[in-house]
Protein backbone atom coordinates (compact mmCIF):
# COMPACT_ATOMS: atom_id res chain seq x y z
CA UNK A 1 0.00 0.00 0.00
CA UNK A 2 2.87 2.32 0.80
CA UNK A 3 4.30 1.73 -2.65
CA UNK A 4 1.00 2.62 -4.28
CA UNK A 5 0.82 5.87 -2.32
CA UNK A 6 4.36 6.76 -3.30
CA UNK A 7 3.56 6.13 -6.96
CA UNK A 8 0.51 8.41 -6.78
CA UNK A 9 2.48 11.08 -5.00
CA UNK A 10 5.18 11.04 -7.62
CA UNK A 11 2.58 11.32 -10.38
CA UNK A 12 1.25 14.64 -9.05
CA UNK A 13 3.57 17.61 -8.51
CA UNK A 14 3.16 21.34 -7.87
CA UNK A 15 0.63 23.46 -5.98
CA UNK A 16 -2.05 23.12 -8.65
CA UNK A 17 -2.00 19.34 -8.64
CA UNK A 18 -1.10 19.04 -12.36
CA UNK A 19 0.63 16.01 -13.78
CA UNK A 20 4.42 15.97 -13.73
CA UNK A 21 5.95 17.04 -17.04
CA UNK A 22 8.30 14.07 -16.98
CA UNK A 23 5.33 11.75 -16.84
CA UNK A 24 3.60 13.42 -19.77
CA UNK A 25 0.80 14.85 -17.63
CA UNK A 26 -1.43 17.91 -18.19
CA UNK A 27 1.48 20.31 -17.97
CA UNK A 28 3.70 18.39 -20.34
CA UNK A 29 4.95 20.29 -23.38
CA UNK A 30 3.14 19.44 -26.57
CA UNK A 31 5.20 17.97 -29.32
CA UNK A 32 5.57 20.32 -32.27
CA UNK A 33 3.40 19.36 -35.23
CA UNK A 34 5.25 18.17 -38.26
CA UNK A 35 5.54 20.36 -41.36
CA UNK A 36 3.63 17.76 -43.35
CA UNK A 37 0.68 17.93 -40.93
CA UNK A 38 0.56 21.75 -41.21
CA UNK A 39 0.59 21.52 -44.98
CA UNK A 40 -2.27 19.02 -44.98
CA UNK A 41 -4.34 21.24 -42.65
CA UNK A 42 -3.87 24.30 -44.87
CA UNK A 43 -4.76 22.31 -47.95
CA UNK A 44 -7.90 21.00 -46.28
CA UNK A 45 -8.96 24.54 -45.31
CA UNK A 46 -8.40 25.86 -48.83
CA UNK A 47 -10.35 22.95 -50.29
CA UNK A 48 -13.28 23.76 -48.01
CA UNK A 49 -13.14 27.42 -49.00
CA UNK A 50 -13.15 26.58 -52.71
CA UNK A 51 -16.00 24.12 -52.25
CA UNK A 52 -18.04 26.73 -50.39
CA UNK A 53 -17.51 29.27 -53.17
CA UNK A 54 -18.51 26.72 -55.80
CA UNK A 55 -21.73 25.98 -53.92
CA UNK A 56 -22.53 29.69 -53.82
CA UNK A 57 -21.87 30.02 -57.54
CA UNK A 58 -24.44 27.33 -58.22
CA UNK A 59 -27.17 29.36 -56.52
CA UNK A 60 -29.67 31.24 -58.74
CA UNK A 61 -28.66 34.80 -59.72
CA UNK A 62 -25.24 34.45 -58.08
CA UNK A 63 -23.46 36.91 -60.36
CA UNK A 64 -26.31 39.40 -60.24
CA UNK A 65 -26.52 39.30 -56.43
CA UNK A 66 -22.74 39.62 -56.13
CA UNK A 67 -22.69 42.73 -58.33
CA UNK A 68 -25.72 44.16 -56.50
CA UNK A 69 -23.90 43.79 -53.19
CA UNK A 70 -20.86 45.55 -54.62
CA UNK A 71 -23.03 48.48 -55.70
CA UNK A 72 -24.77 48.55 -52.32
CA UNK A 73 -21.43 48.74 -50.55
CA UNK A 74 -20.64 51.89 -52.51
CA UNK A 75 -23.96 53.78 -52.48
CA UNK A 76 -24.49 53.35 -48.75
CA UNK A 77 -21.40 55.41 -47.97
CA UNK A 78 -22.12 59.00 -46.96
CA UNK A 79 -19.39 60.69 -48.98
CA UNK A 80 -20.40 59.30 -52.39
CA UNK A 81 -20.90 61.97 -55.06
CA UNK A 82 -24.50 62.52 -56.08
CA UNK A 83 -23.93 61.84 -59.77
CA UNK A 84 -22.01 58.65 -59.06
CA UNK A 85 -24.68 57.40 -56.67
CA UNK A 86 -27.46 58.10 -59.18
CA UNK A 87 -25.62 56.17 -61.88
CA UNK A 88 -25.01 53.23 -59.56
CA UNK A 89 -28.62 53.21 -58.37
CA UNK A 90 -29.81 53.10 -61.98
CA UNK A 91 -27.44 50.22 -62.66
CA UNK A 92 -28.68 48.45 -59.55
CA UNK A 93 -32.32 48.84 -60.56
CA UNK A 94 -31.66 47.58 -64.08
CA UNK A 95 -29.75 44.67 -62.57
CA UNK A 96 -32.48 43.48 -60.18
CA UNK A 97 -35.55 44.46 -62.19
CA UNK A 98 -37.84 41.48 -62.59
CA UNK A 99 -35.97 39.55 -59.90
CA UNK A 100 -36.48 41.87 -56.92
CA UNK A 101 -38.34 39.33 -54.80
CA UNK A 102 -35.65 36.70 -55.36
CA UNK A 103 -33.06 39.18 -54.09
CA UNK A 104 -35.20 40.51 -51.25
CA UNK A 105 -35.90 37.02 -49.94
CA UNK A 106 -32.19 36.36 -49.38
CA UNK A 107 -31.03 37.16 -45.87
CA UNK A 108 -27.83 38.79 -47.10
CA UNK A 109 -29.34 40.75 -49.99
CA UNK A 110 -32.49 42.31 -48.52
CA UNK A 111 -30.50 45.44 -47.66
CA UNK A 112 -29.70 45.91 -51.32
CA UNK A 113 -33.37 46.49 -52.14
CA UNK A 114 -33.75 48.67 -49.04
CA UNK A 115 -30.93 50.86 -50.36
CA UNK A 116 -32.64 50.98 -53.75
CA UNK A 117 -35.78 52.33 -52.08
CA UNK A 118 -33.81 54.84 -50.05
CA UNK A 119 -31.63 56.27 -52.81
CA UNK A 120 -33.71 55.47 -55.88
CA UNK A 121 -35.92 57.84 -57.83
CA UNK A 122 -39.72 57.85 -57.30
CA UNK A 123 -40.22 55.70 -60.39
CA UNK A 124 -37.74 53.14 -59.04
CA UNK A 125 -39.66 52.97 -55.78
CA UNK A 126 -43.03 52.69 -57.48
CA UNK A 127 -41.86 49.88 -59.77
CA UNK A 128 -40.26 48.09 -56.82
CA UNK A 129 -43.50 48.26 -54.82
CA UNK A 130 -45.47 47.08 -57.85
CA UNK A 131 -43.15 44.11 -58.35
CA UNK A 132 -43.30 43.14 -54.67
CA UNK A 133 -47.01 43.79 -54.26
CA UNK A 134 -48.04 40.14 -54.32
CA UNK A 135 -45.32 39.19 -51.84
CA UNK A 136 -45.90 41.82 -49.14
CA UNK A 137 -47.49 39.40 -46.67
CA UNK A 138 -44.72 36.84 -47.13
CA UNK A 139 -42.00 39.48 -46.84
CA UNK A 140 -43.58 40.85 -43.68
CA UNK A 141 -43.14 37.49 -42.00
CA UNK A 142 -39.48 37.14 -42.94
CA UNK A 143 -36.81 38.14 -40.46
CA UNK A 144 -35.17 40.50 -42.95
CA UNK A 145 -38.04 40.97 -45.37
CA UNK A 146 -40.08 42.85 -42.77
CA UNK A 147 -37.51 45.65 -42.84
CA UNK A 148 -37.96 45.92 -46.59
CA UNK A 149 -41.72 46.34 -46.21
CA UNK A 150 -41.08 49.04 -43.62
CA UNK A 151 -38.84 50.89 -46.08
CA UNK A 152 -41.54 50.55 -48.75
CA UNK A 153 -43.95 52.28 -46.40
CA UNK A 154 -41.43 54.94 -45.44
CA UNK A 155 -40.11 55.89 -48.89
CA UNK A 156 -43.12 55.02 -51.02
CA UNK A 157 -45.44 57.64 -52.49
CA UNK A 158 -49.04 58.13 -51.40
CA UNK A 159 -50.13 55.77 -54.18
CA UNK A 160 -47.49 53.21 -53.16
CA UNK A 161 -48.72 53.25 -49.58
CA UNK A 162 -52.29 52.84 -50.77
CA UNK A 163 -51.16 49.78 -52.73
CA UNK A 164 -49.53 48.33 -49.62
CA UNK A 165 -52.64 49.00 -47.52
CA UNK A 166 -54.79 47.28 -50.14
CA UNK A 167 -52.58 44.19 -50.00
CA UNK A 168 -52.64 44.13 -46.21
CA UNK A 169 -56.41 44.58 -45.96
CA UNK A 170 -58.01 41.31 -44.94
CA UNK A 171 -54.74 40.02 -43.48
CA UNK A 172 -54.31 42.49 -40.62
CA UNK A 173 -55.03 40.01 -37.83
CA UNK A 174 -52.63 37.52 -39.37
CA UNK A 175 -49.92 40.19 -39.56
CA UNK A 176 -50.70 41.74 -36.18
CA UNK A 177 -50.39 38.44 -34.33
CA UNK A 178 -47.16 37.35 -36.05
CA UNK A 179 -44.08 37.97 -33.93
CA UNK A 180 -42.15 39.45 -36.89
CA UNK A 181 -44.84 40.88 -39.17
CA UNK A 182 -46.42 42.83 -36.29
CA UNK A 183 -43.49 45.23 -36.50
CA UNK A 184 -44.69 46.27 -39.96
CA UNK A 185 -48.03 47.38 -38.51
CA UNK A 186 -46.22 49.19 -35.71
CA UNK A 187 -44.01 51.01 -38.21
CA UNK A 188 -47.04 51.95 -40.29
CA UNK A 189 -48.44 53.97 -37.38
CA UNK A 190 -45.89 56.71 -38.14
CA UNK A 191 -46.38 56.93 -41.90
CA UNK A 192 -49.91 55.98 -42.94
CA UNK A 193 -52.84 58.38 -42.86
CA UNK A 194 -55.18 58.18 -39.84
CA UNK A 195 -58.02 57.02 -42.09
CA UNK A 196 -55.89 54.17 -43.42
CA UNK A 197 -54.80 53.15 -39.92
CA UNK A 198 -58.32 53.21 -38.50
CA UNK A 199 -59.51 51.14 -41.47
CA UNK A 200 -56.86 48.51 -40.79
CA UNK A 201 -57.59 48.52 -37.06
CA UNK A 202 -61.24 47.69 -37.65
CA UNK A 203 -60.22 44.17 -38.68
CA UNK A 204 -59.30 43.40 -35.09
CA UNK A 205 -62.97 43.86 -34.19
CA UNK A 206 -64.14 41.61 -37.02
CA UNK A 207 -63.49 41.31 -40.75
CA UNK A 208 -66.95 42.55 -41.63
CA UNK A 209 -66.14 45.94 -40.11
CA UNK A 210 -63.07 46.28 -42.32
CA UNK A 211 -64.90 45.61 -45.56
CA UNK A 212 -67.91 47.79 -44.75
CA UNK A 213 -66.11 50.88 -43.53
CA UNK A 214 -67.73 54.14 -42.51
CA UNK A 215 -66.11 57.37 -41.44
CA UNK A 216 -67.94 57.30 -38.12
CA UNK A 217 -66.44 53.99 -37.00
CA UNK A 218 -62.87 54.54 -35.90
CA UNK A 219 -62.49 52.60 -32.66
CA UNK A 220 -64.06 49.92 -30.50
CA UNK A 221 -66.43 52.36 -28.83
CA UNK A 222 -67.85 53.44 -32.19
CA UNK A 223 -68.31 49.82 -33.28
CA UNK A 224 -70.12 48.83 -30.09
CA UNK A 225 -72.33 51.92 -30.18
CA UNK A 226 -73.39 51.16 -33.74
CA UNK A 227 -73.75 47.40 -33.12
CA UNK A 228 -74.77 46.85 -29.47
CA UNK A 229 -76.19 43.42 -30.30
CA UNK A 230 -72.72 42.25 -31.33
CA UNK A 231 -70.90 43.45 -28.21
CA UNK A 232 -70.22 40.00 -26.76
CA UNK A 233 -69.12 38.62 -30.12
CA UNK A 234 -66.79 41.53 -30.86
CA UNK A 235 -65.21 41.55 -27.40
CA UNK A 236 -64.72 37.78 -27.45
CA UNK A 237 -63.06 38.04 -30.86
CA UNK A 238 -60.79 40.87 -29.70
CA UNK A 239 -59.90 39.04 -26.47
CA UNK A 240 -58.76 35.97 -28.40
CA UNK A 241 -56.54 38.15 -30.59
CA UNK A 242 -55.08 39.97 -27.58
CA UNK A 243 -54.31 36.68 -25.84
CA UNK A 244 -52.40 35.54 -28.92
CA UNK A 245 -50.48 38.81 -28.86
CA UNK A 246 -49.66 38.25 -25.19
CA UNK A 247 -48.37 34.77 -26.00
CA UNK A 248 -46.20 36.21 -28.79
CA UNK A 249 -44.85 38.89 -26.40
CA UNK A 250 -46.12 41.76 -28.54
CA UNK A 251 -47.36 43.99 -25.71
CA UNK A 252 -44.53 46.45 -26.27
CA UNK A 253 -46.07 47.60 -29.57
CA UNK A 254 -48.14 50.78 -29.53
CA UNK A 255 -51.04 49.50 -31.64
CA UNK A 256 -51.38 46.45 -29.38
CA UNK A 257 -51.49 48.68 -26.31
CA UNK A 258 -54.22 50.78 -27.90
CA UNK A 259 -56.32 47.68 -28.60
CA UNK A 260 -55.75 46.43 -25.07
CA UNK A 261 -56.82 49.74 -23.54
CA UNK A 262 -59.98 49.81 -25.65
CA UNK A 263 -60.80 46.27 -24.58
CA UNK A 264 -60.35 47.00 -20.88
CA UNK A 265 -62.60 50.04 -21.19
CA UNK A 266 -65.53 48.09 -22.65
CA UNK A 267 -65.24 44.50 -21.39
CA UNK A 268 -67.17 43.12 -18.43
CA UNK A 269 -65.45 43.09 -15.04
CA UNK A 270 -64.76 39.34 -14.99
CA UNK A 271 -63.21 39.49 -18.46
CA UNK A 272 -61.13 42.49 -17.43
CA UNK A 273 -59.81 40.63 -14.40
CA UNK A 274 -58.86 37.68 -16.57
CA UNK A 275 -56.99 39.95 -18.97
CA UNK A 276 -55.23 41.70 -16.07
CA UNK A 277 -53.87 38.34 -14.93
CA UNK A 278 -52.51 37.77 -18.44
CA UNK A 279 -50.78 41.13 -18.92
CA UNK A 280 -49.63 42.14 -15.43
CA UNK A 281 -46.16 40.64 -15.86
CA UNK A 282 -45.58 42.75 -18.98
CA UNK A 283 -46.15 46.02 -17.13
CA UNK A 284 -42.71 47.41 -17.88
CA UNK A 285 -43.16 46.97 -21.64
CA UNK A 286 -46.59 48.60 -21.46
CA UNK A 287 -45.18 51.85 -20.07
CA UNK A 288 -43.84 52.82 -23.50
CA UNK A 289 -47.00 54.70 -24.52
CA UNK A 290 -49.80 56.65 -22.91
CA UNK A 291 -52.34 53.93 -23.65
CA UNK A 292 -50.00 51.29 -22.29
CA UNK A 293 -49.59 53.25 -19.07
CA UNK A 294 -53.37 53.54 -18.88
CA UNK A 295 -53.58 49.76 -19.12
CA UNK A 296 -51.16 49.28 -16.21
CA UNK A 297 -52.99 52.01 -14.32
CA UNK A 298 -56.23 50.07 -14.72
CA UNK A 299 -54.53 46.82 -13.71
CA UNK A 300 -53.40 48.46 -10.47
CA UNK A 301 -56.79 50.08 -9.91
CA UNK A 302 -58.92 46.96 -10.38
CA UNK A 303 -56.42 44.21 -9.64
CA UNK A 304 -56.12 42.09 -6.54
CA UNK A 305 -53.34 42.67 -3.98
CA UNK A 306 -51.44 39.87 -5.71
CA UNK A 307 -51.76 41.63 -9.08
CA UNK A 308 -50.49 44.88 -7.57
CA UNK A 309 -47.55 43.14 -5.96
CA UNK A 310 -46.58 41.48 -9.25
CA UNK A 311 -46.72 44.82 -11.07
CA UNK A 312 -44.55 46.49 -8.43
CA UNK A 313 -42.07 43.64 -8.77
CA UNK A 314 -41.90 44.28 -12.53
CA UNK A 315 -40.83 47.86 -11.85
CA UNK A 316 -37.82 46.91 -9.76
CA UNK A 317 -34.82 49.15 -10.60
CA UNK A 318 -36.97 51.08 -13.10
CA UNK A 319 -38.95 53.35 -10.78
CA UNK A 320 -36.89 56.47 -11.50
CA UNK A 321 -37.16 55.88 -15.25
CA UNK A 322 -40.91 55.43 -14.91
CA UNK A 323 -41.29 58.62 -12.86
CA UNK A 324 -39.44 60.67 -15.44
CA UNK A 325 -41.18 59.04 -18.41
CA UNK A 326 -43.88 60.89 -20.41
CA UNK A 327 -46.43 58.22 -19.49
CA UNK A 328 -44.83 56.01 -16.85
CA UNK A 329 -45.42 58.51 -14.05
CA UNK A 330 -49.14 57.63 -14.18
CA UNK A 331 -48.39 54.14 -12.92
CA UNK A 332 -46.20 55.33 -10.05
CA UNK A 333 -48.86 57.82 -8.98
CA UNK A 334 -51.49 55.10 -9.06
CA UNK A 335 -49.38 52.77 -6.95
CA UNK A 336 -48.96 55.48 -4.32
CA UNK A 337 -52.70 56.13 -4.45
CA UNK A 338 -54.28 52.68 -4.12
CA UNK A 339 -51.79 50.11 -2.79
CA UNK A 340 -52.62 49.52 0.87
CA UNK A 341 -49.28 47.89 1.71
CA UNK A 342 -47.37 51.10 2.40
CA UNK A 343 -44.35 49.19 3.69
CA UNK A 344 -44.03 47.48 0.31
CA UNK A 345 -44.45 50.81 -1.48
CA UNK A 346 -41.77 52.47 0.64
CA UNK A 347 -39.30 49.63 0.13
CA UNK A 348 -39.97 49.01 -3.55
CA UNK A 349 -40.95 52.42 -4.93
CA UNK A 350 -39.89 55.32 -2.72
CA UNK A 351 -36.60 53.68 -1.73
CA UNK A 352 -35.48 53.85 -5.36
CA UNK A 353 -36.25 57.57 -5.48
CA UNK A 354 -34.54 58.63 -2.25
CA UNK A 355 -31.19 59.31 -3.91
CA UNK A 356 -32.75 61.05 -6.91
CA UNK A 357 -35.38 63.32 -5.37
CA UNK A 358 -33.90 66.49 -6.87
CA UNK A 359 -34.00 65.02 -10.38
CA UNK A 360 -37.59 63.88 -9.83
CA UNK A 361 -38.67 67.23 -8.38
CA UNK A 362 -37.27 69.14 -11.35
CA UNK A 363 -38.66 66.84 -14.03
CA UNK A 364 -41.91 67.81 -15.81
CA UNK A 365 -43.56 64.45 -15.11
CA UNK A 366 -41.56 63.23 -12.13
CA UNK A 367 -42.67 66.20 -10.05
CA UNK A 368 -46.29 65.12 -10.51
CA UNK A 369 -45.58 61.99 -8.49
CA UNK A 370 -44.42 64.08 -5.52
CA UNK A 371 -47.12 66.72 -5.93
CA UNK A 372 -49.85 64.07 -5.96
CA UNK A 373 -48.68 62.95 -2.52
CA UNK A 374 -48.73 66.47 -1.10
CA UNK A 375 -51.78 67.84 -2.89
CA UNK A 376 -53.83 65.06 -4.52
CA UNK A 377 -55.95 65.56 -7.64
CA UNK A 378 -55.14 69.25 -7.94
CA UNK A 379 -55.82 70.61 -11.41
CA UNK A 380 -53.02 73.13 -10.95
CA UNK A 381 -50.55 70.25 -11.20
CA UNK A 382 -52.38 67.52 -13.14
CA UNK A 383 -54.12 67.43 -16.51
CA UNK A 384 -57.82 66.49 -16.75
CA UNK A 385 -56.81 63.10 -18.17
CA UNK A 386 -54.45 62.52 -15.23
CA UNK A 387 -57.23 63.31 -12.78
CA UNK A 388 -59.67 60.98 -14.57
CA UNK A 389 -57.16 58.12 -14.42
CA UNK A 390 -56.60 58.73 -10.70
CA UNK A 391 -60.29 58.61 -9.79
CA UNK A 392 -61.17 56.14 -6.99
CA UNK A 393 -61.19 52.60 -8.45
CA UNK A 394 -64.64 51.02 -8.21
CA UNK A 395 -65.30 47.26 -8.37
CA UNK A 396 -68.40 45.10 -7.76
CA UNK A 397 -68.93 44.28 -4.10
CA UNK A 398 -68.18 40.65 -3.12
CA UNK A 399 -71.51 40.53 -1.26
CA UNK A 400 -73.64 42.23 -3.90
CA UNK A 401 -72.38 42.37 -7.50
CA UNK A 402 -74.81 45.17 -8.32
CA UNK A 403 -73.19 47.44 -5.76
CA UNK A 404 -69.87 49.14 -6.52
CA UNK A 405 -67.27 49.63 -3.82
CA UNK A 406 -63.82 51.19 -3.77
CA UNK A 407 -60.95 48.75 -4.39
CA UNK A 408 -58.83 49.55 -1.33
CA UNK A 409 -59.24 49.35 2.42
CA UNK A 410 -56.98 52.05 3.83
CA UNK A 411 -58.11 55.66 4.02
CA UNK A 412 -56.34 57.63 1.24
CA UNK A 413 -55.31 60.43 3.58
CA UNK A 414 -53.85 57.98 6.10
CA UNK A 415 -51.98 56.20 3.31
CA UNK A 416 -50.42 59.45 2.10
CA UNK A 417 -49.41 60.44 5.62
CA UNK A 418 -47.67 57.10 6.11
CA UNK A 419 -45.75 57.53 2.87
CA UNK A 420 -44.84 61.16 3.58
CA UNK A 421 -43.62 60.32 7.06
CA UNK A 422 -40.47 58.80 5.64
CA UNK A 423 -40.27 60.92 2.50
CA UNK A 424 -40.68 64.44 3.93
CA UNK A 425 -37.38 64.58 5.90
CA UNK A 426 -35.44 63.57 2.80
CA UNK A 427 -37.24 66.18 0.71
CA UNK A 428 -36.45 68.81 3.33
CA UNK A 429 -32.77 67.94 3.04
CA UNK A 430 -32.96 68.23 -0.74
CA UNK A 431 -34.73 71.59 -0.53
CA UNK A 432 -32.25 72.98 1.98
CA UNK A 433 -29.29 71.89 -0.14
CA UNK A 434 -30.73 73.07 -3.48
CA UNK A 435 -32.94 76.01 -2.53
CA UNK A 436 -31.81 78.45 -5.22
CA UNK A 437 -31.98 75.84 -7.96
CA UNK A 438 -35.51 74.85 -6.97
CA UNK A 439 -36.69 78.45 -6.70
CA UNK A 440 -35.49 79.18 -10.22
CA UNK A 441 -36.97 75.97 -11.66
CA UNK A 442 -40.40 76.08 -13.26
CA UNK A 443 -41.00 72.46 -12.26
CA UNK A 444 -39.14 72.39 -8.96
CA UNK A 445 -40.75 75.48 -7.44
CA UNK A 446 -44.11 73.74 -7.01
CA UNK A 447 -42.52 70.83 -5.16
CA UNK A 448 -40.61 73.31 -2.99
CA UNK A 449 -43.78 75.19 -2.06
CA UNK A 450 -45.62 71.97 -1.15
CA UNK A 451 -42.71 70.79 1.00
CA UNK A 452 -42.53 74.15 2.79
CA UNK A 453 -46.25 73.97 3.56
CA UNK A 454 -45.57 70.94 5.75
CA UNK A 455 -42.09 71.79 6.93
CA UNK A 456 -40.87 73.45 10.11
CA UNK A 457 -37.20 72.73 9.52
CA UNK A 458 -34.75 75.41 10.62
CA UNK A 459 -32.31 74.30 7.95
CA UNK A 460 -34.92 74.88 5.28
CA UNK A 461 -35.75 78.28 6.76
CA UNK A 462 -32.09 79.33 6.80
CA UNK A 463 -31.60 78.15 3.21
CA UNK A 464 -34.69 80.04 2.05
CA UNK A 465 -33.57 83.31 3.66
CA UNK A 466 -30.05 82.93 2.32
CA UNK A 467 -31.30 82.26 -1.22
CA UNK A 468 -33.81 85.14 -1.15
CA UNK A 469 -31.19 87.69 -0.06
CA UNK A 470 -28.26 86.37 -2.08
CA UNK A 471 -26.80 88.26 -5.00
CA UNK A 472 -26.84 86.57 -8.43
CA UNK A 473 -23.90 84.24 -8.99
CA UNK A 474 -23.94 84.45 -12.78
CA UNK A 475 -23.55 87.46 -15.02
CA UNK A 476 -26.86 88.73 -16.39
CA UNK A 477 -28.87 86.72 -13.88
CA UNK A 478 -31.67 88.45 -11.96
CA UNK A 479 -31.87 88.30 -8.16
CA UNK A 480 -34.33 85.79 -6.74
CA UNK A 481 -36.93 88.45 -5.93
CA UNK A 482 -37.02 89.69 -9.54
CA UNK A 483 -36.37 86.42 -11.37
CA UNK A 484 -39.14 85.49 -13.81
CA UNK A 485 -39.77 82.14 -12.11
CA UNK A 486 -38.35 82.53 -8.62
CA UNK A 487 -40.38 85.63 -7.73
CA UNK A 488 -43.57 83.63 -8.32
CA UNK A 489 -42.27 80.91 -6.01
CA UNK A 490 -41.48 83.50 -3.33
CA UNK A 491 -44.97 84.93 -3.59
CA UNK A 492 -46.51 81.50 -3.05
CA UNK A 493 -44.18 80.73 -0.15
CA UNK A 494 -45.12 84.01 1.52
CA UNK A 495 -48.86 83.53 0.97
CA UNK A 496 -49.17 79.80 1.62
CA UNK A 497 -46.53 78.80 4.18
CA UNK A 498 -45.46 79.65 7.72
CA UNK A 499 -42.10 80.91 6.45
CA UNK A 500 -43.60 84.31 5.65
CA UNK A 501 -42.80 85.83 9.06
CA UNK A 502 -39.12 84.81 9.35
CA UNK A 503 -38.56 85.80 5.72
CA UNK A 504 -40.06 89.24 6.34
CA UNK A 505 -37.89 89.77 9.41
CA UNK A 506 -34.77 88.83 7.47
CA UNK A 507 -35.62 90.85 4.35
CA UNK A 508 -37.07 94.03 5.87
CA UNK A 509 -33.92 96.03 5.13
CA UNK A 510 -34.12 94.98 1.46
CA UNK A 511 -37.81 95.65 0.89
CA UNK A 512 -37.15 99.08 -0.58
CA UNK A 513 -34.97 97.56 -3.28
CA UNK A 514 -37.47 94.78 -3.91
CA UNK A 515 -40.40 97.19 -4.18
CA UNK A 516 -38.58 99.33 -6.74
CA UNK A 517 -38.49 96.47 -9.27
CA UNK A 518 -41.54 95.33 -11.19
CA UNK A 519 -41.49 91.67 -10.11
CA UNK A 520 -40.05 92.37 -6.68
CA UNK A 521 -42.93 94.73 -5.92
CA UNK A 522 -45.36 91.80 -6.16
CA UNK A 523 -43.21 89.85 -3.69
CA UNK A 524 -43.47 92.75 -1.21
CA UNK A 525 -47.20 92.94 -1.91
CA UNK A 526 -47.48 89.25 -0.99
CA UNK A 527 -46.32 90.09 2.56
CA UNK A 528 -49.26 92.48 2.86
CA UNK A 529 -51.75 89.94 1.48
CA UNK A 530 -50.52 86.82 3.27
CA UNK A 531 -52.84 85.09 5.72
CA UNK A 532 -49.94 83.10 7.15
CA UNK A 533 -47.75 86.12 7.87
CA UNK A 534 -47.31 88.21 10.98
CA UNK A 535 -50.22 90.34 12.10
CA UNK A 536 -48.03 93.42 12.08
CA UNK A 537 -46.72 92.73 8.56
CA UNK A 538 -48.27 95.96 7.31
CA UNK A 539 -46.42 97.98 9.95
CA UNK A 540 -43.12 96.25 9.24
CA UNK A 541 -43.43 96.84 5.49
CA UNK A 542 -44.55 100.43 5.99
CA UNK A 543 -41.59 101.18 8.22
CA UNK A 544 -39.17 99.46 5.85
CA UNK A 545 -40.44 101.45 2.86
CA UNK A 546 -40.72 104.81 4.60
CA UNK A 547 -37.46 106.15 3.22
CA UNK A 548 -38.24 104.83 -0.26
CA UNK A 549 -41.76 106.24 -0.60
CA UNK A 550 -40.83 109.27 -2.78
CA UNK A 551 -39.09 107.10 -5.37
CA UNK A 552 -41.82 104.47 -5.21
CA UNK A 553 -44.51 107.07 -5.93
CA UNK A 554 -42.67 107.97 -9.12
CA UNK A 555 -42.71 104.31 -10.17
CA UNK A 556 -46.40 103.80 -9.36
CA UNK A 557 -47.54 104.82 -12.84
CA UNK A 558 -45.27 102.32 -14.60
CA UNK A 559 -45.35 99.40 -12.12
CA UNK A 560 -48.66 97.89 -11.09
CA UNK A 561 -47.15 96.10 -8.11
CA UNK A 562 -45.68 99.28 -6.68
CA UNK A 563 -48.99 101.06 -7.14
CA UNK A 564 -50.83 98.31 -5.25
CA UNK A 565 -48.30 98.46 -2.39
CA UNK A 566 -48.89 102.18 -1.94
CA UNK A 567 -52.65 101.64 -1.95
CA UNK A 568 -52.33 98.94 0.72
CA UNK A 569 -50.22 101.19 2.93
CA UNK A 570 -52.61 104.15 2.87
Amino acid sequence: MAGVKDDKKSAYQGNKGGYNKKDGGFNAKKRPASAAADKDAKKSFMDQKVAKKQRKMQRPHYEMVTRAKQIWNIIRERDVEKAKREALVKELFDLVKGKIYDVAAKHDASRVIQALLKYGKPEHRTQTVAELREHIIDLSKMQYGCFLVQKMIKYGSVADRATIVKQITGQVVQIGTHNIAANVLEYAQEHLKPAQLSGLKLEFYGKEFAYFKTENKKNLGDILSANPQKKDEVLKHLASILNRMVDKQLLGLAFVQTLLWEYLCHAEHDDVMQMIANVRDASLALLATRNGARVVNKCISLGTPKDKKRIIKCLKDKVLDACNHPSGYLVIMRILDVVDDTVLVQKSILAELNDHLLAVAMHPTGRKVLLQLFSPLKNKYLSPDDIDLLAPPMVPSPEDATKMVVNYKKDPESRREELLKGLLPKLEEVCAANMTELLRSKEGRDVLVEVLKRSSSEDVQAALIEAALAEPTEEGQDPIYSDAIAHLALRRIIKETAFSTPLLDAAKDSLGTWASSNRGSFVVLAFLESEHGAKDASKVVSKALKSSLPSLKKLADSQVGTKLILEKLK
